[in-house]
């Protein structure tokens, strides 16, 4: 029943965002007179990625990446901290996964 409940948490995951990156390279091309409409589309599918359970630690990030994508670029205090947060999320699932190769899982 987990295994179950889990597949359909990544199955929803996997779709939405998908969906998300599709949105986002039909966006790179569209004419002008589209832009606006994708442009919504795009922050309704961030809405759903973001409301929808992670099925794991990298989607996780994902989602703290949407919320924090305009506040990563700067050079102050606030910005270094959300990069070494992602950062060290990231190499602590690197570590993790690490472990479980060397204990055979």
């Amino acid at each position: 029943m987990a295994t179950n409940v889990s597949n359909i948490r990544r199955e929803n995951w996997k779709r939405l965002f998908e969906e998300l990156k599709n949105l986002n390279q039909r966006l790179i091309g569209a004419p002008a007179k589209d832009r606006d409409a994708l442009e919504r589309a795009i922050a309704a599918q961030e809405e759903d990625l973001l409301d929808t359970p992670a099925p794991s630690f990298d989607a996780v990030i994902t989602k703290l990446e949407l919320l924090w994508c305009e506040q990563m670029d700067g050079l102050d205090v606030e910005s270094e901290a959300k990069r070494l947060i992602l950062e060290d999320l990231g190499d602590l699932i690197a570590e993790n996964r690490q472990l479980l190769v060397g204990a055979g899982a």
